[in-house]
């Protein structure tokens, strides 16, 4: 399915400085399963909006959506290590990515830190704003 989560959830998962961190089975798209064993990654959209045009007859209809990325870990060194390596899976992008035309992938908002006194999980956001080809 194309989609900003898929672009991201691909890059996130072949990229091995990450996988070798957060195995690829425990990054996903949506929210995460309960218990799922940390450290894991959740990559959700939070907004989306098509380009429209008068005529609506391209053959490329563009849609921009803003895609967060969530850590979870179990220390607060760790969610801040798996942090900078997201940041550095998902550079400023223009590509094709698994057939998917990714015009471009920036970041943006970065979230604050969270944690869990129950579960004993930290966590935090980083938000990316992809535009693709639909």
């Amino acid at each position: 399915m194309m989609s900003g989560v898929a672009v991201v959830r691909y890059l996130l998962a072949n990229n091995s400085g990450l996988t070798a961190v957060v195995p690829a089975a425990r990054i996903m798209a949506g929210v995460l399963p309960v218990k799922t064993t940390m450290p894991a990654i959740a990559i959700t959209q939070i907004s989306g909006v098509q380009r429209n045009t008068v005529a609506m007859t391209e053959t490329k209809r563009y849609v921009t959506e803003r895609i967060q990325v969530t850590a979870f870990a179990t220390t607060y060194a760790t969610q801040k290590s798996i942090m900078n390596l997201i940041r550095a899976a998902l550079p400023n992008t223009h590509a094709t990515v698994n057939s998917i035309d990714c015009d471009s992938l920036l970041p943006d908002l970065e979230g604050p830190d969270v944690f869990d006194a129950d579960s004993v999980i930290y966590e935090q956001s980083q938000d990316f704003v992809v535009r693709f080809a639909r």
